[in-house]
């Protein structure tokens, strides 16, 4: 026994007074600036009833409330800036007045509070414990008898609490000063009350010393007990302890008094295991609601496609006979469909050979007998005859789970359709076969060639067989490099045509020995898909290269016959100036041999000899001949021309600037290639202003072409001149004759060349000269 009441006492902070009721004492929480009183206990309140409410100014409070021979010795107790390291030294013995004007004796104990949050103030807590001579003398009148048995008594009430494995404490409850309660003081707890809420050396303390942010509502509801003098149990989850706690809260002590006891136990384990279940439950009830919701949206789904599809759906289950044979089918489901066929909004249930009678005969009922006996699928048509005509439908059944699922399907347009067009085809059969032209179609899906009637070329390997299934990037190769663009325009064009356009275009095709042969195409859309888009299209191509060639011979016709003309008045019109140049020059070189004027003699006598071959060429390009074309460099012809032109460039002060090294291959006849060259630095030489011309040079690769771009910063021309710059017999400058920009483009049109210009009025040309790269040079060699 004196162990188990030593534990006991060890838990209790008011050990010495052997807990018993009438040893309760007074609490108050004060700033230790300004000595405001801001926390009391429930005693408190009750021992200073008739000065209630107690206000944060004390100072009147306390010198109504201590007795005067004390009140000194109080001010110096409550004014030091810190509690003693031993306590015994601030323990005074203190006489205060009761609401009943009776001096009491009340030893005064303090130390330092940290319970109220974020105040950077401190605050001092004092606890008044009563010291009065009538309980002992009461205790000598009970007899000491009576005391031990009262002893022993209360030390077996602690020694049962000690024993509990539930946590058991005794708080004195702490209010503000409008009575709301804001901590607990802790006064008694047993051993388990450590293992339960996992707070240390507990007695003495504050909750709020030990979590300031524990939360308010636990003060709430001890003090609503201490309030009422009302039990209450509750299961709450602490915060700051992270725990659940299963609380049975009661008052104890006296009316005056009102400390709280609580019976607790840490119920953690069984709420989470309360949790995890109940979140279990919820997610099994949600999976089963979901899985309900699935189910039912899948059945809507599945009736909606059984009414939606276009062919009629219906469901049978067999029917049998004394002999276990198929004697008929009922239906089970159908859809819309085949309400409407059989005009019966209701047919789930009837018979099958009822409503449809000459299934026997049709062998139908005998088909699906089999299907269902055997489990062998049925697709089968069958004539019928309707209203007086003939009807075709497509019947399939397949066996599932013991139903026969069947679909019917009307398909009397498709053969009437499929009739027509045998008919259909057989015609446009012998029509395809007899045309002339090949005809090819093309579809967009696959992005090849479907169809052709006709070998293209049988000598260069454009046959059918070769050409049915080639795709796009496989044709581009065979078509002429300055022509692949405009047939990408006239595939593009047919994509966005209306049924009844026929676009066309002309384009050149790889022949024999690297020619090209000229081709006419003329499209029109053939089929379009469901959204209107067009799905294929049909060619009709025909080798237009005779015709071409006689509009050539024509055209060549023409000019030859300007060409003549023109040489014929040059010759005239030039010779005899250029024989009086020349005599008068042989003359001034006899007079004076001075070297300031030989330069300008020997220019005279080279511009005399170009001019004498020009008109030599001239005479003889009367008399067309083919250019004789071979592989030869466009960097090296353009140098030549720059050195034929480089007096003119001289006595106009040009800065010519090259931007192209290395080589770059093509096949042209290098003499008129250089001509035409040589023209077009003359033009750009005369638009420029003399000492102040910039002519640039610059050679670029693109794909298979090598492209020839020269740039002046001559005057310009307006839309008009561009429009017009290649007339013959077109110019604008005085005396000129308008042949050199007409014989320019001449010759790169027989070099398969093309060329652009672009220009701005006072800012300067652009000539771009666009040559197909050697085949040498396109095969890597």
């Amino acid at each position: 026994m004196p162990d188990e009441i030593s534990t006991g006492a060890s838990h209790s902070l008011s050990s010495a007074f052997n807990g018993r009721d009438n040893q309760e004492f007074l609490l108050f929480i004060f700033s230790a600036e300004d000595l405001s009183i801001k926390a009391v206990n429930y005693r408190f309140l009750q021992y200073f009833k008739d000065s209630s409410p107690v206000k944060e100014d004390s100072d009147n409070f306390y010198r109504e409330k201590i007795h005067p021979e004390d009140y000194s010795i109080f001010l110096q107790l409550l004014k030091k800036s810190h509690p003693p390291s031993n306590p015994q030294e601030g323990t005074k013995i203190i006489r205060v007045k009761s609401a009943f004007e009776h001096w009491k004796s009340f030893q005064f104990e303090f130390r330092k509070y940290d319970g109220f949050k974020g105040r950077k103030e401190s605050f001092i807590l004092t606890l008044a414990k009563p010291v009065d001579n009538s309980s002992v003398k009461g205790r000598k009148e009970l007899g000491l008898e009576k005391e031990q048995l009262l002893q022993e008594s209360l030390n077996r009430s602690r020694v049962l609490v000690n024993s509990l494995d539930q946590g058991f404490g005794v708080v004195e409850m702490i209010f503000d000063l409008q009575k709301n309660p804001i901590d607990y003081l802790f006064v008694e707890v047993n051993p388990a009350f450590e293992k339960h809420t996992g707070l240390r050396n507990p007695l003495g303390q504050t909750m709020r010393e030990f979590y300031r942010d524990q939360e308010s509502h636990w003060f709430n509801t001890l003090g609503k007990v201490a309030f009422t003098g009302k039990a209450v149990r509750f299961e709450d989850y602490a915060v700051a302890h992270h725990r659940w706690f299963d609380v049975y809260a009661f008052p104890i002590g006296s009316s005056k008094s009102r400390k709280v006891a609580c019976l607790f136990s840490d119920i953690t384990p069984r709420k989470e295991a309360e949790e995890k279940l109940q979140k279990l439950n919820e997610d099994l009830e949600l999976k089963v609601k979901s899985r309900t919701h699935e189910l039912e949206e899948n059945n809507e789904l599945l009736q909606m496609v059984f009414d939606t599809v276009k062919q009629g759906i219906f469901v049978i289950k067999p029917l049998f006979g004394e002999n276990y044979d198929i004697v008929d089918f009922t239906y089970v489901r159908v859809n819309k469909i085949i309400n409407r066929y059989y005009n019966q909004p209701q047919m789930v249930g009837r018979s099958f050979l009822k409503y449809n009678p000459g299934a026997t005969e049709k062998g139908v009922f005998e088909a699906l007998k089999q299907t269902m006996l055997t489990g062998e699928s049925a697709d089968f048509e069958i004539e019928v005859d309707r209203n007086g005509k003939n009807n075709w439908f497509q019947i399939s059944g397949r066996r599932q789970k013991g139903l026969l699922i069947c679909s019917l399907e009307n398909i009397t347009r498709n053969k009437l359709k499929a009739q027509k067009l045998r008919e259909n085809s057989r015609f446009k059969k012998q029509l395809v076969e007899t045309s002339p032209d090949v005809i090819m179609i093309f579809n967009l899906y696959t992005e090849k060639i479907r169809y052709i009637n006709r070998d293209i070329s049988a000598e260069e390997g454009m046959t059918v067989k070769k050409i049915e299934g080639m795709s796009l990037p496989d044709i581009f190769p065979l078509i002429h490099p300055q022509d692949r663009q405009k047939t990408l325009g006239f595939h593009s064009g047919l994509l966005r045509s209306s049924d009844d356009d026929v676009l066309e275009v002309e384009f050149r095709l790889k022949a024999h020995e690297k020619q090209w042969e000229c081709y006419n195409a003329r499209g029109k859309v053939f089929m379009r898909n469901e959204k209107g888009n067009v799905v294929e299209y049909i060619v009709l191509l025909r080798n237009v290269q005779s015709q071409k060639m006689t509009q050539q011979a024509l055209i060549t016709a023409e000019k030859l016959s300007i060409k003549g003309e023109i040489a014929r008045t040059l010759a005239h019109e030039l010779r005899n100036p250029l024989a009086s140049i020349n005599m008068s020059v042989d003359i001034l070189e006899k007079l004076g041999r001075e070297s300031h004027t030989k330069n300008y003699t020997d220019i005279i006598k080279r511009s005399t000899s170009t001019l004498n071959n020009l008109v030599t060429d001239l005479l003889t390009a009367s008399n067309y001949s083919k250019p004789k074309m071979k592989k030869c460099c466009l960097a090296r012809t353009t140098n030549k021309a720059l050195s034929h032109a480089k007096d003119r460039i001289y006595l106009t002060g040009v800065s010519v600037y090259k931007k192209y090294r290395g080589t770059y291959f093509i096949n042209a006849d290098e003499e008129k290639l250089q001509i035409a060259i040589l023209n077009i630095i003359v033009n750009a030489s005369e638009a420029m202003v003399p000492n102040e011309g910039k002519l640039t040079f610059s050679i670029k690769k693109r794909k298979n072409t090598y492209s020839l771009t020269i740039t002046d910063n001559g005057c310009g021309m307006v839309k008009e001149q561009l429009d017009r710059l290649f007339e013959s017999f077109y110019t604008r400058k005085p005396g000129g004759m308008g042949i050199g920009l007409c014989s320019v483009k001449n010759i790169l049109d027989d070099h398969d060349a093309t060329i652009e210009v672009e220009s701005v009025p006072n800012e300067g040309t652009t000539f771009i000269l666009t040559f197909p790269v050697h085949e040498d040079v396109k095969k890597g060699k």
